[in-house]
């Protein structure tokens, strides 16, 4: 390998005009494009032939409904070491209309929990002119409309601190898990932004 030079290593064949790129990891990648749509895509380092290597594979997709112009790590927040969500990792993106967010990389068993909770608060909280949660973070371009799938709405899981007691109790009775349980991971949550 020269100094200096740059090399393919890998390719996503789904083309999209992309807008903003981060790297995650060594393996996973963030992008944001110009329909309003973040994804993921990982490089399948195990695969047994180099075709299969080359290629990157989309692991994750959402609309987010802003159109990102930068991706940069870090955080809008002060972490405490001691803390669950001291060692999560995030990623602050800006959108050309102003908008700052925040994206984490959750543990696994962390996202499967908000995932059944944001699942839960679907059922409960209905989205604006009736428009469906699923329906609104599909991703959507030219080429193809998908569920969105391995991003999770922060915004929608946070708003179960705003419900009322009862409202509570129904989510918390669905997971089997007591409010107060709840309440603290969903507040744990917050303190990422």
């Amino acid at each position: 390998h020269e100094e200096g030079a740059i090399e393919e290593c890998a390719r996503d064949y789904g083309a999209n005009w992309m807008t903003a790129v981060e790297i995650l990891d060594d393996d996973i990648y963030l992008g944001a494009e110009n329909n309003f749509n973040i994804f993921t895509v990982r490089k399948n380092m195990d695969a047994a032939t180099d075709e299969e290597r080359s290629r990157l594979e989309v692991v994750g997709e959402y609309h987010l409904g802003e159109f990102v112009n930068r991706f940069r790590h870090g955080s809008l927040v002060m972490r405490m070491p001691d803390s669950d969500s001291g060692n999560i990792p995030t990623v602050i993106f800006a959108t050309i209309n102003g908008v700052i967010g925040v994206i984490a990389s959750l543990p696994h068993d962390q996202y499967l929990f908000l995932e059944k909770l944001q699942m839960n608060l679907n059922k409960v909280i209905k989205g604006v002119g009736g428009l469906s949660h699923e329906q609104w973070r599909s991703f959507c371009n030219e080429k193809k409309v998908s569920e969105p799938r391995n991003f999770l709405d922060g915004d929608l899981i946070e708003s179960f601190l705003d419900l009322n007691r009862n409202r509570m109790e129904e989510i918390s009775t669905a997971m089997a898990v007591p409010v107060e349980e709840l309440c603290r991971r969903v507040e744990e949550l917050t303190r990422l932004h």
